[in-house]
């Protein structure tokens, strides 16, 4: 049986960054929510550091995870962090099951 999964995306902006990569990722949550897998995509400021981010992510299953990785802005957005102008200094990704 599959389950929904979670994940909590913490992002660090490099500094002086902060509003570029505030707007790359404010460019996923749309289409993200578009998504037919897609239950749950919020993403946060830190009340008391401007540059750090945190993505709140809930999807179906697994599949569903492994579609929203492989849509067209979700790439733009990884294509974005490869290019060697990263905006991105620091990312944890904590992936969770959910067990109800």
């Amino acid at each position: 049986m599959d389950h929904a999964v979670v994940l909590d995306v913490h992002m660090e902006a490099v500094p002086g960054r902060e509003l570029e990569l505030e707007k790359a990722l404010l460019a996923l949550v749309a289409p993200t929510r578009e998504e037919p897998g897609c239950l749950t995509y919020l993403l946060h400021r830190n009340q008391e550091h401007s540059g750090r981010f945190l993505f709140y992510e809930k999807f179906r299953d697994q599949a569903a995870l492994e579609a929203h990785l492989a849509t067209s802005h979700f790439q733009k957005f990884a294509a974005l962090r490869a290019a060697g102008n990263d905006p991105v200094a620091v990312v944890t990704v904590t992936k969770w099951n959910v067990v109800e």
